[in-house]
């Protein structure tokens, strides 16, 4: 019987290995599980603001400074997060963020102190949520030149889709058992599960791309990019866009109960606000397969100039009928399809404007705007909700800040793209032409 066990066992190793392992949409599907677990400190922190401001006693304003260091850590190391790992190729730094990130949130649970929750759940959360982000993302950018759009989409999907898995049991532990708890026992989870996938993890390098011509080595690097004009032109309408969505994610508890949404229950034994949670994880999620997809057929610039302008549309009807829990669930749900996909066309217009050779860390420089907009549509704008006395001057402002984008996409962005490829297609070509030759 050993005779016949062990063989097979080697074989079906040998096999899982090669097969399963190895391939490209084996490792999307377990980046996509390292983003559903670095999704937590971002997208439910909306679930401990009101239980935290009653603990700590202190301004909104101030509590709201931790999801903008989540943010600004996640988004501000990115770049050098994306050097070590285009460098060292490793997924030793991935495991290294998961674990930073998981750990983050037990060590939170300690906090008695706003100090303690910037340095925990802000800082430490961040930093590391931002180290394992920009790995994977790499990587997909990298083993999927023939469907950039849509493998980014599916990826960012696990940072949409992650909080749709907990955030039901996350709120119900917070009404029973406390923030603390809550806290401490998802943490330990996320630590667990971050080990097994880290297990499964392999090198970019080493994954099977079927049928497809790798151009890894062209591309040029970040000092180049940051010199163009077109970068910045990204760069600000990213800034633009991610103030919108950061508004709505880090304040939705707050805009519910000054609406008058309460912990009634709605509908599926569920309050409106934990549902426009759910529905908002779904759509979030939704919009990155959607649209990447979509960019990939209709064009980068194109698919942003739409989904803006929906964004700009779908954020005013939802504050205006704010006050009715049905309506604020289904636009809620809304405003979030219209946004989340930033996160799969930029990486994708990134790369496929600046090269694949150095795609981690040019996106990273990139993905620096996502902090920035957390600033403006986290803190900022509950000071100015603060000032003002009312969610208005806010909602109108970034339904602006929406449709200018919207114009700049469709118009100018579009315009210096084209222009930037046509003027480094030839250089782009004799870099394959070198790279082949060196080969």
């Amino acid at each position: 019987m050993t005779r016949i066990i062990l063989p097979l066992h080697d074989r079906l190793s040998k096999l899982v290995s090669m097969k399963i392992l190895y391939n490209r949409w084996s490792q999307l599907s377990l980046s996509v599980v390292v983003l559903i677990i670095i999704s937590g400190p971002q997208y439910l922190w909306a679930l401990f603001v009101r239980p935290l401001l009653d603990k700590l006693d202190v301004p909104l304003s101030e509590l709201q400074v931790v999801f903008s260091l989540v943010v600004v850590c996640m988004t501000f190391i990115t770049p050098l997060a994306g050097y070590l790992h285009d460098r060292f190729n490793s997924k030793n730094i991935v495991a290294v963020g998961l674990l930073m990130c998981s750990g983050s949130w037990v060590i939170a649970s300690y906090a008695e102190s706003l100090l303690a929750l910037y340095l925990s759940y802000g800082i430490m959360g961040g930093l590391g949520a931002g180290i394992a982000f920009i790995g994977v993302t790499g990587q997909v950018l990298k083993c999927f030149p023939d469907k950039r759009g849509l493998a980014t989409g599916i990826l960012m999907s696990g940072y949409a889709f992650g909080p749709l898995f907990s955030t039901y049991a996350v709120s119900h532990s917070v009404n029973i058992k406390g923030v603390e708890n809550t806290l401490y026992y998802f943490g330990l989870l996320f630590i667990v599960i971050s080990i097994v996938v880290i297990s499964g993890l392999r090198l970019s390098s080493q994954i099977s791309i079927p049928n497809v011509k790798r151009t890894i080595s062209t591309g040029v690097s970040a000092v180049m990019m940051l010199k163009t004009p077109v970068f910045w032109l990204m760069f600000a309408i990213m800034i633009m866009v991610a103030a919108s969505g950061m508004m709505v994610t880090s304040n939705i508890a707050i805009i519910a109960h000054e609406a008058g949404i309460g912990s009634e229950i709605v509908m599926f034994g569920l309050a409106a606000l934990p549902l426009a949670l759910m529905l908002d994880r779904i759509t979030n999620g939704l919009s990155r397969i959607l649209f990447g997809s979509l960019s990939d057929k209709l064009g980068r610039e194109n698919t942003l100039a739409l989904a803006f302008s929906l964004e700009a549309l779908f954020v005013v009807c939802w504050f205006s009928f704010a006050h009715n829990p049905i309506a604020f669930i289904l636009l809620s749900g809304l405003v979030f399809l219209a946004w989340g996909e930033i996160f799969s066309i930029f990486p994708a217009l990134c790369t496929d404007t600046f090269g694949e050779k150095n795609a981690s860390v040019n996106f990273g420089f990139l993905y620096i705007s996502v902090g920035i907009g957390a600033i403006f549509g986290g803190p900022l704008a509950a000071l100015l909700r603060e000032m003002t006395g009312s969610w208005s001057s806010v909602i109108y402002i970034v339904a602006v800040a929406d449709l200018l984008a919207a114009i700049m996409a469709f118009t100018v962005l579009k315009k210096w793209v084209n222009t930037y490829k046509k003027e480094n297609v030839h250089q782009s070509e004799l870099d394959i032409q070198n790279s082949t030759q060196i080969t």
